[in-house]
């Protein structure tokens, strides 16, 4: 999976250029400008840190909880260990961006490039409140990412990727609330369902009515 992005998505790229441009070889990617590289990673790895540490907190408010759940399941069935959480996010990071920030958003734009990217990762969906809440703030975060690459090079948004993804890969591996087997789930994991399902029950409490006095 980390492989196939890493190769796939770049060839795509590749080959979108070579069909559109009547000179490919003169499409500029902008590696290593205008920034020097060291400043690109540096910048990347502190914004992506800082932007996967609000994603992550985001998640945690309690009418997000659906959210950080459905996920955190998914993400905890790979069993995911460091080493395969920073290959797997080095792959996404440099390989997506290479697509859809150094090939699709020269043509598109930031924020077309920056929706179309998060729409395709389905968190943009307008029947789903709470995912659409995290969608546009990670569209926010993409298109921040698309300025990095105009401003300072491709290398400091593949950076910023790569650090959002081991962020949230390694907290939601590691949260203790999804360390249980089936039958035995944890004390947390419990508490937390128990508080999804009393809000999906009644999202919108309203106020007891008052009991009718006694000569009603």
């Amino acid at each position: 999976m980390g492989l196939g992005t890493l190769i796939g998505f770049p060839v795509v790229g590749y080959t979108i250029i070579g069909f559109v441009e009547d000179d490919p070889w003169a499409f500029e990617i902008n590696w290593f400008t205008p920034y020097s590289l060291i400043i690109q990673i540096i910048a990347g790895l502190v914004f992506g840190t800082l932007a996967g540490l609000f994603a992550w907190w985001l998640i945690n408010q309690r009418n997000m909880l659906e959210i950080k759940m459905k996920y955190g399941i998914l993400i905890n069935q790979f069993k995911l260990n460091l080493w395969e959480i920073l290959f797997l996010s080095f792959c996404a990071g440099v390989g997506e961006e290479f697509l859809f920030r150094g090939v699709l958003q020269p043509y598109w734009g930031v924020w077309i490039a920056a929706i179309f990217f998060v729409a395709i990762h389905g968190y943009l969906d307008p029947r789903d409140k709470k995912m659409m809440t995290y969608g546009l703030t990670m569209t926010v975060i993409i298109g921040l990412l698309g300025y990095m690459k105009n401003y300072m090079g491709l290398v400091a948004p593949m950076m910023a990727h790569f650090a959002i993804d081991v962020v949230l890969l390694y907290k939601l591996t590691n949260d203790k609330v999804f360390n249980f087997t089936p039958s035995q789930p944890t004390a947390q994991f419990r508490a937390l369902d128990a508080e999804i399902l009393e809000e999906l029950k009644d999202p919108h409490p309203t106020e007891e009515k008052e009991s009718p006095s006694e000569g009603d």
